[in-house]
């Protein structure tokens, strides 16, 4: 009887489509019937080593075929998966395995001494190593698969949609990084949402390059290739030569991209992309998404708003409006529910600024363990983004800025994510972050901290030049410092409380 456990989608696939291509790995390739079998594999395997569905396992590797595996295996035995941001130093992924409650971790060798650390530091009884390089009492994966006996069999845990599929740690932009519970409701929800918004059909080929501990890698579209029948092509690299190379090789019909590796791919000497039919890639000028579709005139080019907290994205850009209504992010999803409200929690009208609120079944439930944040971000079954945007007549959102973001200015509220954009455009201007900074008589004004482009010769003049051409007077920024670089957390965000300090 079919549950609510994703790994049920895979025994469906195996049946329907069992010599398609599902999975590829550079040279090693899986059919939708291998997959299955693997799976069951892995899950045997995972049980041997003593991990149980009562277990929360934090899996610490890079995008590979075994990364892939064992999140369907953890699927399949019923264990609550927590893909583990392998970016975070040691001290940092123990805080993630004590509020998490972590109880078992699978690891790659590049990560061993992490896993040494976890060992020692936290109370994880369970270690599974996806090499070579054991710590402590773990067992090699190599090994505790060659002992499972030929056509070996795990049955899917029963799910309810309300059960926990995974963890996810946010980026921790203000403190710690908060677990974002994703239900298997979640799952079904978005996959669905995927399947019809990005129109997948069993004759794609994805390519996942964003890592897979993040939910751009997990979600946009991630494991809802699968539902669809489609293959997953995944890529160990962020290198733009890489990405192209295996695009071309692969066929590949989809893809998220971070715009830096899009702009890294466009400067190729050489780039086939001919297959390519849809490209998500967000926060990019409107002018600069214009040059991309003189380059790129097959592909629809995909804007979105989404969060971990959202199962991903909640709008996408349809084909039909991606030119005439450049800069807006799309209108919500089938059974998502998005509002814009006031301070008091009304509705306002189209085209009025408020923040984002959003409610439906691939929103998340709430924080792991975090009774604080959840009564801080959820109110009457919505969730409160934090973000500031409008809805206009047609319903499409338009996004504003970040609620903590915004410039207090002499009365005005002002979007430093404005400023970047129009910033963003001038072509000496290579990355750009905009904060508010003290001021004696309008209380906040605008500071842009701006990286160059090799080469380039503008002064801060130039640049609040350039603003005064398109911004009111009060949002032209009062200084312009250049830097060679803006500090990011591990998701690549930039973090503006390290412009601010």
């Amino acid at each position: 009887m079919a549950t609510s456990n994703f790994a049920e989608t895979l025994r469906l696939q195996a049946l329907r489509r069992a010599g398609r291509e599902a999975l590829v790995d550079g040279s090693h390739r899986w059919t939708y019937a291998e997959l299955d079998a693997d799976v069951d594999r892995h899950a045997a395997a995972l049980l041997a080593a003593g991990v149980t569905a009562g277990d929360l396992v934090g899996v610490l590797g890079r995008n590979t075929a075994t990364y892939v595996l064992e999140l369907l295996a953890l699927a399949r035995i019923g264990a609550v998966s927590v893909p583990l941001n392998w970016r975070l130093h040691a001290t940092e992924q123990a805080y993630v395995f004590d509020q998490a409650g972590i109880t078992a971790l699978l690891y790659d060798d590049d990560f061993v001494d992490d896993a040494e650390h976890l060992a020692a530091k936290t109370g994880v009884r369970t270690l599974v190593a996806n090499g070579e390089r054991r710590v402590g009492t773990a067992e090699r994966l190599g090994d505790l698969l060659a002992a499972q006996p030929a056509g070996v069999r795990v049955p899917d845990a029963e799910k309810a949609p309300d059960d926990v599929h995974r963890l996810l740690y946010t980026s921790g932009t203000t403190a710690h990084p908060k677990g974002v519970i994703h239900t298997c409701g979640n799952l079904t929800a978005n996959h669905l949402a995927q399947v019809l918004e990005l129109e997948l059909t069993q004759h794609d080929r994805i390519l996942v390059s964003a890592p897979l501990f993040h939910v751009s890698g997990l979600e946009a579209p991630g494991l809802a290739i699968f539902t669809a029948g489609a293959t997953m092509v995944l890529t160990p690299t962020f290198k733009a030569e890489d990405i192209a190379r295996i695009a071309a090789e692969e066929r590949i019909t989809g893809m998220v991209l971070a715009a830096q590796i899009l702009f890294g791919m466009l400067d190729l000497p050489s780039l086939d992309l001919s297959a390519l039919r849809y490209l998500l890639f967000a926060g990019v000028a409107p002018s600069v998404r214009r040059t991309v579709k003189q380059r790129l005139p097959h592909v629809r080019l995909i804007d979105t708003f989404g969060m971990t907290e959202l199962c991903n994205g909640v709008c996408y850009m349809d084909a039909a409006h991606e030119e005439s209504k450049i800069g807006a992010l799309g209108a919500p999803f089938p059974g998502v529910h998005l509002r814009i409200v006031d301070d008091h929690f009304r509705p306002v009208a189209p085209g009025v600024e408020g923040e984002i609120i959003v409610r439906g079944p691939k929103i998340s439930p709430g924080y792991w363990n975090d009774d604080e944040a959840n009564r801080r971000t959820r109110r009457d079954g919505w969730f409160l983004t934090g973000d500031v945007g409008r809805l206009d007549e047609d319903g499409y959102l338009w996004f504003v800025d970040r609620r903590v973001d915004l410039i207090k200015s002499g009365g005005e509220n002002v979007a430093g994510a404005e400023i970047e954009r129009v910033i963003a455009q001038h072509p000496d201007v290579a990355e750009v972050a905009v904060i508010g900074v003290p001021d004696p008589q309008w209380d906040e004004v605008p500071k842009a901290f701006v990286i160059l482009r090799p080469g380039a010769g503008a002064t801060g003049e130039d640049i609040r030049a350039h603003c005064l051409a398109h911004l009111a007077r009060f949002k032209v920024p009062k200084y312009v410092q250049f830097v060679e670089s803006l500090p990011r957390n591990d998701s690549g965000k930039v973090l503006k409380r390290g412009l601010r300090a």
